[in-house]
């Protein structure tokens, strides 16, 4: 055979051998995946959550994740996101995760669409203990359990800021035009406090129209479109007074930085972070073993103590400078928040939120 065909059939060889073995290793990753999510290959005893990330995510890993993994055996695959980037996820794969941590607002978009399935009530020890708010149920029963509450309220520059806001209105005072920031509704606190706005400046939650003048009308440093950029504006001294939430301000206050926050007279706008059972995965009884341990005492003491969330068990109490730092601000409850209602907000979502970008974003 010529030297020049010789060449050519080796190539054409390991060619044909690196395609071969490409395409072995990718049906060798989709069996796999498959196994795990199956049980097979020791995939039964593996569990896949979305949790979020930074301090949360750390306080979460402490204080549920090893300490489950330690008591059961159990390997968790740690994923993490945040509550609008997990629900895209489910969307496009409602198998993807066995356990998903959503905030309120988003929490109930994937019930709607059925992307979080109904947890077996009977297997959940802890259940017994939480408050009605942090087990939330429908007609098909038992959907969600919350991690925690926060809420949104003012944080501000103690250095800055010689007498401390006290009303949602302190944010239209004229000596901080230029130097304030206010959650889009991209967040959490985005649309509850475009309602917020409407009832204090208008005849009621409903009257938007009061609401989208007023906030078209505030005078900003900027927009913050996630609980970091909003501290980041705190900290780089661009917002010296802030929409920002109890458990974002405190960790600033932490590092040592000047800054305080206060619920304010009208009522601190609530929210919380909830677990759930993927709609798509198989492992329904390990992952209720796994929402049932988040629920109890020790797990959530020590969530409540790191993140400065009111827990869901009213028999933990905060402890230390946590105490000074619930959601509700110094003193009070859970009764002294103000609740969205998420199902009316989201009904207006795409609506509430083409006009924000157009009014006020503009």
């Amino acid at each position: 055979m010529p030297a020049k065909h010789r060449r050519s059939t080796f190539l054409l060889v390991a060619l044909t051998m690196i395609v071969s073995l490409f395409a072995a290793s990718c049906g060798l990753a989709e069996r796999a995946e498959q196994a795990a999510r199956s049980g097979e290959d020791g995939g039964g005893n593996v569990l896949t959550v979305s949790v979020f990330g930074g301090d949360w995510g750390n306080a979460i890993q402490q204080h549920v994740i090893d300490r489950f993994e330690q008591q059961t055996g159990v390997t968790v695959r740690v994923q993490i996101n945040t509550s609008t980037l997990a629900l895209g996820q489910l969307r496009q794969d409602p198998g993807i995760y066995d356990v998903v941590l959503l905030d309120s607002g988003v929490s109930e978009l994937a019930r709607a669409e059925d992307l979080v399935a109904t947890l077996p009530e009977k297997q959940l020890t802890n259940l017994g203990r939480l408050t009605n708010r942090a087990a939330l149920r429908d007609q098909g029963g038992l959907w969600a359990v919350t991690m925690g509450f926060w809420s949104l309220g003012i944080a501000y520059n103690t250095e800055k800021v010689a007498q401390p806001p006290s009303s949602w209105a302190d944010l239209w005072d004229p000596k901080f035009a230029g130097r304030v920031a206010v959650p889009t509704p991209a967040t959490t606190g985005g649309l509850p406090l475009l309602l917020a706005s409407a009832e204090m400046f208008g005849r009621g939650p409903s009257d938007v129209d009061a609401g989208f003048t007023r906030l078209e009308q505030l005078k900003v440093a900027a927009y913050a479109d996630s609980s970091g950029t909003a501290s980041n504006l705190l900290q780089s001294g661009e917002a010296v007074v802030a929409a920002h939430y109890n458990s974002g301000t405190w960790p600033l206050a932490d590092q040592g930085l000047p800054i305080g926050w206060v619920a304010p007279k009208e009522g601190a706008l609530a929210a919380d972070s909830r677990w759930h059972l993927a709609a798509g995965s198989p492992k329904r009884d390990l992952a209720a073993q796994f929402i049932d341990f988040a629920s109890g005492v020790a797990a959530q003491q020590g969530l409540v103590d790191d993140l400065y969330l009111a827990p869901a068990d009213e028999s933990v109490q905060p402890t230390g400078k946590a105490a000074e730092r619930m959601p509700w601000g110094a003193s009070g409850s859970l009764k002294d928040l103000r609740f969205p209602d998420w199902n009316v907000i989201n009904a207006h979502r795409q609506e509430f939120t083409d006009r924000w970008n157009k009014q006020v974003a503009k």
